[in-house]
C-alpha cells in the first residue's frame, strides 16, 4: 500500500506541475495531463533529489519528505496565482483547437471500441502480473539501475565510493540517474527497497505511454479510429512480453521512449499552434530526455533539428522565427549544469562516442554496414514476435509514396527515426565491440526508442490520407503534401 501511495505521490507532483506551467486560459484535457503527469513528476522530483545530492543534503526519508511537501506547496501556489482570472498567461499546450472529444457523452461505445479498450486492459493487467511475479532478473535492469538505486537509497547520497572509485566501479558509470533516482525516492517514501514493487514504476512509465499516444490520436481524428490506435499500439509485443527491455524488465528504454515521444508531441503542437506553453513543455522535457540515458543527448539534438527543418521546409517558417528552439534546447540543457560538472568526476569506463566518431574511424568501418543494414532489416521486417506489423507497415506506407511521407505535416515523426537510426549506423561503425555479439541484446532496445513516434507517422498517414473510410477529425483526408498555412504564429512573430 505504502508503494502505492508513493506512486500516487510522484503522479500527483507532475499533476500539479502541469497545472501550474499551464496557468488560467488553458483549454484542459484530462487524457493530456494524466498522460504527462507520472512522467513529469518523475523527472522533477529526480532533478530535486539529485541537486539535494550534489549540495551535500542527504537523501534520507526526512529530507525528501520535506522537500516534496515543500514542492507540492510552492506548485499549488504558483497554480493558484496562474489560475487567477486576473493573471494573463499563454494558451497551453494541455489542450488544442482541434481536438475532437475521444469520449463524448450521449454516445455508447461500439464493439470496436469496447474491445480495443479491452486489449488495453488486458495488456496492462499482462504488464502487471509480470512486474509482481518475479524480482529484476535483467543485467541492466540489476546492474546499472537498481545497482544505483541502492546506492542513492542506503548511502543517500552519491559523493561515496560506488561512484566515484574505480574498483567499486559498475557497468555505465556515466549513465544519468533520472530512474536510478525514482526508484530511490520510492524506495524511501514506501519505507524499503523491493524489487518487485519498485518495477511498478515501469508499469507507470508504460501506462502513461499508451496515453500518451492515445492523447495525441484523439485529437487529430474521431474516437473509433484513436481507441483501435490505441490498443494496437499497447498491444506491441515488445512493451508486453519482451524480457530484455519490455515494460516489466526494470530496463530504462521505456521511460526514454515516453519523454522522447512527450518531447516531439510538444515540439509538433508548437509549430501547428505556436503556443508558449509547448515550448515550456518541451523544455522540461528536454532535461528530463537528457537525464534519463546517454542516448537521451542525441535524441533531443535530433528532434530539434527535425522540427527546426519541418518548420522551415513544411510550415514555411521564417529561419529567424525560429529563435525559440535553440533557446528551448539550451534552457534544458541549463537545468541539467549540475550533473554534467557532477558527470565529469566520475572515472571513465564506457565508450567515449565523441572521441569515436572520427573520420578515420567512419572508414575504417565502412566494412560493418553492410552487417548493420541487413540486422536493421531484420529487425524491423523479420521480427513480428516483437513488433508485430509495426515495420513491414512503416515500410509500405513510405514505398507507397516516399516524397509525400517526406512532405506530410507530421513528418517529424518519421524523421527522428530515420535521422536515430543513421546515428546509431554510425555509432556502430566505430564501436570497439562485436556487432555479432552487442546485436542480439542491443539492437532492439535502441529501436524502441523512437517507436511511439514512428507508429504515430502511421496513423497519422493512414487517417490522413483518406484510405480509412470512415476516418473524421481535424488531420482526416488532409492531402500529405498541404502545408499549414496557419499552422499558428511563432512567439516571434
Amino acid at each position: 500500500m505504502r508503494v502505492l501511495l508513493a506512486l500516487a505521490l510522484v503522479q500527483a507532483v507532475g499533476y500539479l506541475t502541469l497545472r501550474a506551467l499551464a496557468g488560467q486560459q488553458s483549454q484542459r484535457r484530462l487524457l493530456d495531463l494524466w498522460s504527462l503527469s507520472f512522467g513529469a513528476g518523475s523527472g522533477i522530483l529526480s532533478l530535486g533529489m539529485f541537486y539535494f545530492a550534489y549540495w551535500g543534503i542527504p537523501l534520507s526519508q526526512t529530507n525528501l519528505l520535506i522537500g516534496t511537501a515543500v514542492l507540492l506547496g510552492s506548485l499549488m501556489v504558483l497554480w493558484s496565482v496562474r489560475a487567477r482570472p486576473g493573471h494573463k498567461s499563454p494558451v497551453s499546450s494541455l489542450g488544442s483547437s482541434h481536438t475532437v472529444e475521444t469520449l463524448p457523452l450521449g454516445r455508447s461505445l461500439s464493439p470496436l471500441e469496447w474491445n480495443s479498450l479491452a486489449v488495453v486492459g488486458l495488456c496492462v493487467f499482462l504488464v502487471l502480473a509480470d512486474a509482481l511475479s518475479q524480482p529484476l532478473l535483467a543485467f541492466d535492469a540489476r546492474a546499472i539501475w537498481a545497482f544505483k538505486a541502492k546506492v542513492l537509497c542506503f548511502e543517500q547520497g552519491i559523493y561515496n565510493e560506488a561512484f566515484l572509485q574505480a574498483e567499486r566501479l559498475h557497468a555505465k558509470t556515466r549513465y544519468p540517474q533520472l530512474i536510478p533516482l525514482t526508484e530511490a525516492f520510492i524506495a524511501s517514501a514506501s519505507g524499503g527497497f523491493h524489487e518487485t514493487a519498485i518495477k511498478l514504476l515501469f508499469l507507470c512509465f508504460y501506462v502513461s505511454l499508451i496515453l500518451l499516444v492515445g492523447s495525441e490520436m484523439s485529437r487529430a481524428f474521431d474516437r473509433r479510429y484513436a481507441l483501435l490506435c490505441t490498443g494496437l499500439f499497447a498491444s506491441l509485443p515488445v512493451f508486453t512480453i519482451y524480457a530484455n527491455g519490455g515494460a516489466a524488465s526494470g530496463y530504462a528504454d521505456l521511460p526514454l521512449a515516453f519523454y522522447i515521444t512527450a518531447l516531439a508531441t510538444r515540439l509538433l503542437r508548437w509549430l501547428q499552434e505556436g503556443s508558449a506553453g509547448s515550448l515550456r513543455l518541451a523544455l522540461l522535457f528536454t532535461s528530463l530526455t537528457v537525464f534519463t540515458k546517454t542516448e537521451g543527448l542525441a535524441l533531443v539534438f535530433i528532434v530539434f533539428l527535425a522540427t527546426a527543418l519541418a518548420a522551415w521546409l513544411l510550415y514555411g517558417r521564417r529561419v529567424r522565427s525560429l529563435w525559440p528552439l535553440p533557446v528551448t534546447a539550451l534552457g534544458g540543457l541549463i537545468c541539467l549544469a549540475p550533473w554534467f560538472l557532477y558527470q565529469a568526476q566520475l572515472p571513465v569506463m564506457d565508450e567515449d562516442f565523441v572521441k569515436l566518431l572520427t573520420p578515420e574511424n567512419l572508414v575504417g568501418g565502412i566494412n560493418r554496414l553492410p552487417y548493420i543494414l541487413r540486422s536493421l532489416g531484420k529487425e524491423f521486417l523479420l521480427k513480428p514476435h516483437l513488433w508485430s506489423v509495426l515495420g513491414i507497415s512503416a515500410t509500405a506506407l513510405f514505398l507507397r509514396s516516399p516524397r509525400n511521407a517526406f512532405r506530410s505535416r507530421f513528418s517529424i515523426f518519421l524523421w527522428i527515426p530515420l535521422l536515430y537510426v543513421t546515428v546509431l549506423c554510425a555509432i556502430f561503425m566505430v564501436i570497439p565491440w562485436k556487432l555479432e555479439e552487442l546485436f542480439p541484446v542491443a539492437l532492439t532496445r535502441l529501436v524502441m526508442h523512437t517507436a511511439p513516434l514512428l507508429f504515430l507517422w502511421i496513423c497519422f498517414e493512414l487517417g490522413g490520407s483518406g484510405l480509412l473510410a470512415g476516418c473524421t477529425g481535424p488531420f482526416a483526408h488532409i492531402h500529405p503534401e498541404s502545408k499549414a498555412e496557419s499552422g499558428g504564429a511563432s512567439p516571434a512573430e
